[in-house]
């Protein structure tokens, strides 16, 4: 559990791991041994094949169930805890093949993705098992069988899966990826959906994107294909933009496209970064204070402050004709100004309305 009550799971990394040493097991010693005290402790019965206990990248010990298949055989399932994880319930399975040079090797087999693109810790052509869980494999897989291993890692859901995660976006086919840094998924994890986000980045600038696109979300990135721009350079920010852009800033980043629903975008104006409802309302008044700075009435912009929606503010924004465009784009300029001030980069903001149609820009 964590500090919320919610229940901890554990990565497709510290599966693997888990799968791997019990895997070499079954082929030094024919069987993965079944620990009753930890049985009873647990509650994890050993009747589908056994346990085998591991310590993770983090430094705790964890205790998995395992189903044996065929010696050098076996499969974990993947419990994400409380975590909305789509790989949650995946079925991890980890062949071993004893060797006698002392060489341990990882490979990607059905499910499990294969890099194609620059800029993720793992090189193009590798499958997706990324630093921390490959190194522990290999430490697990070494410690039972010195003369060394073929270690085989496989998903069979895993293409499907895959299709709901960002490894597409991110150039990684066929499956997915092999991840975690400690071993744990903290459930409803904002800084882990957060470094999830950031590889995009990475990969748009290993491609060489001099200005990246960043979108809120898949309504934006519609609206920028639309629009013209390349799908190499889309970023999705979901409600992180300001982490983004720092992200951005930190990696040299000199310019941005801002792009997405007024909404959001209009927050910007106001030095909203985290444009989540929770911590940031309605830029009704972001876009009333621009109206009667491009001339409106007081009373007529309090129209617009008084709308039930952004949506409906755009509307009568859009019936102004050119005197709502201005209002739009002087709050586009004042999200750029921000970004300036705060990130030091220079950022083109364009605002779209729901149908994904650029109504104001800078």
């Amino acid at each position: 559990m964590n500090k919320t009550g919610a229940r901890r799971g554990y990565t497709t990394g510290a599966c693997a791991q888990a799968a791997a040493r019990a895997a070499a097991l079954t082929v030094a010693i024919g069987y993965v041994p079944c620990n009753l005290a930890a049985e009873e402790e647990t509650g994890i019965t050993c009747e589908t094949g056994g346990l085998v206990e591991v310590i993770l990248p983090n430094g705790e010990n964890a205790l998995f169930r395992m189903t044996m298949h065929d010696e050098g055989v076996v499969s974990i399932v993947k419990d994400a805890g409380d975590d909305p994880d789509i790989t949650n319930g995946a079925q991890i399975f980890v062949c071993v093949t004893p060797r006698l040079d002392g060489v341990v090797t990882v490979e990607g087999a059905e499910g499990v993705g294969r890099v194609t693109l620059e800029g993720l810790p793992v090189k193009p052509g590798s499958p997706a098992i990324n630093p921390v869980p490959h190194k522990f494999i290999l430490q697990e897989v070494g410690s039972v069988l010195t003369g060394g291993a073929d270690v085989t890692i496989s998903i069979p859901e895993g293409e499907e899966l895959a299709k709901k995660t960002f490894n597409p976006r991110l150039g990684i086919v066929g499956g997915l990826s092999i991840l975690g840094t400690t071993g744990r998924v903290e459930p409803w994890s904002s800084a882990a959906y957060q470094e999830s986000l950031l590889p995009q980045l990475d990969v748009a600038l290993a491609a060489r994107i001099k200005r990246p696109v960043l979108v809120p979300g898949a309504k934006g990135e519609r609206a920028a294909l639309a629009l013209g721009f390349e799908p190499l350079a889309l970023v999705q920010t979901g409600n992180f933009i300001g982490m983004m852009l720092a992200a951005a800033a930190e990696r040299g980043v000199r310019e941005v496209v801002v792009l997405g629903h007024a909404a959001k975008l209009a927050k910007l104006a106001r030095g909203d970064f985290d444009t989540h409802s929770r911590h940031s309302p309605m830029p009704l008044d972001v876009l009333a204070d621009c109206a009667e700075a491009m001339g409106w009435s007081h009373c007529r912009a309090r129209d617009l402050m008084l709308s039930p929606t952004t949506e409906a503010a755009l509307k009568q924004l859009e019936e102004a004709g050119a005197a709502g465009t201005a209002t739009l784009d002087e709050a586009a300029r004042r999200a750029a100004a921000r970004v300036k001030k705060i990130y030091g980069i220079t950022a083109e903001i364009i605002l779209t309305d729901g149908h994904g149609r650029a109504v104001g820009r800078t």
